[in-house]
């Protein structure tokens, strides 16, 4: 009897303590289940969440300024050719060198280059003039020393062309070393030009210095390594938003730079000459060095501009600000056009100028 009473224990024990587990597993179970709907349930919350996101930002992304650049077209060989001469005509107009398609449309634009060297402007008489644009030294690296030197003359003449609304580009004379040298002189460049609207290029001036003690002239750079310091000059203004161009003679190009990796980069070419044979493409031709304008009593640099820099170029740097989408579009030559879509020195500079390189 007692045996019996002791196997019905252990088998109650033993039913209690199954009744016990499946009790567990099944609360498990229940808990486990609850737990996958919840999750299932996050995580389609979740891709809503993400879909949403994803809509809005789809939506800021089509408010964003969207500035349209023309896209010229280039005739290639080896390297891009200038094509302007066999489309058109250059000749004077009214005094001053112009450029007329084979329409007989004229398509460009006339500039002026200003620097310390101009030390006065009659701003009315210059804005009364045929000067459709001012191409504006901000400043230099001196070829003895070394030192970055803002042109003395930079501030009030650039905060001028802004007060007149006459479009402003820039250039900045280098004499960099080396990459870092360049990069340098874009960040002097840029920290010069940011308080003022840039609607030309922001150009590198590259050249011979004549004077042999020039620090140019005392170390050799390589054409690979020349061609690096430009490239590395344009891209750091691209990043802020400006247009870069290149200053450089046609012999300078030739002899001291792979223009091959340099075919991003509009050209600002200096030739003096009735007739222009540049071998390169480029975009405006500074034609003289001896012009005369109203509203300048000295002599200056004259230029035509093919491209209206000024249609697009304001638009650049309010992009970049703006994180904007850039896209490019087929122009014809000469024509620039843009679709919108959106939702002082002081006197230390005076013993530094002493300092010049060969470019005013």
């Amino acid at each position: 009897m007692k045996k019996k009473r002791r196997q019905s224990n252990a088998l109650f024990i033993a039913l209690v303590l199954t009744l016990f587990l499946v009790g567990l597993v099944m609360g498990m179970l229940i808990v486990h289940l609850n737990d996958e709907k919840r999750r299932e349930e996050l995580v389609a919350e979740y891709e809503e969440k993400i879909k949403a996101l994803q809509e809005e930002e789809e939506e800021i992304i089509d408010d964003r300024m969207r500035v349209y650049v023309p896209d010229r077209k280039r005739v290639y060989g080896q390297v891009p050719l200038n094509a302007w001469a066999k489309k058109g005509t250059f000749r004077l107009d009214n005094g001053f060198m112009a450029y007329f398609d084979e329409n007989g449309e004229k398509q460009s634009r006339l500039g002026v280059d200003l620097s310390y060297h101009q030390k006065s402007v009659n701003w009315d008489e210059l804005k009364a003039s045929q000067i459709e644009f001012v191409m504006l030294r901000c400043g230099f690296r001196g070829y003895s020393e070394g030192g970055l030197v803002a042109d003395e003359k930079f501030r009030e003449y650039a905060q001028k062309c802004n007060e007149y609304d006459i479009p402003l580009g820039v250039y900045f004379f280098t004499q960099a070393l080396t990459v870092e040298e360049a990069e340098a002189e874009a960040a002097f460049t840029l920290d010069l030009i940011k308080d003022y609207e840039i609607s030309y290029p922001v150009a590198f001036d590259t050249e011979y210095v004549a004077d042999p003690e020039a620090r140019s002239n005392l170390e050799e750079i390589s054409d690979e390594l020349r061609t690096d310091i430009i490239v590395a000059f344009c891209e750091k203004i691209k990043e802020a938003g400006y247009y870069p161009m290149v200053y450089a003679s046609e012999s300078w190009i030739r002899r001291n730079m792979d223009f091959e990796k340099l075919q991003d980069y509009d050209f600002w070419a200096p030739q003096y000459l009735e007739e222009n044979d540049f071998l390169f493409d480029f975009t405006i031709w500074q034609y003289t060095d001896s012009g005369n304008i109203p509203g300048i009593d000295t002599v200056v640099d004259l230029d035509i501009s093919m491209v209206d820099y000024a249609s697009f170029v304001p638009a650049l740097r309010e992009a970049a600000l703006d994180n904007a989408v850039l896209e490019t579009y087929e122009a014809e030559e000469g024509q620039a056009d843009i679709s919108i879509v959106m939702n002082e020195g002081d006197g230390e500079n005076e013993s530094a100028q002493r300092e010049q390189g060969e470019r005013p």
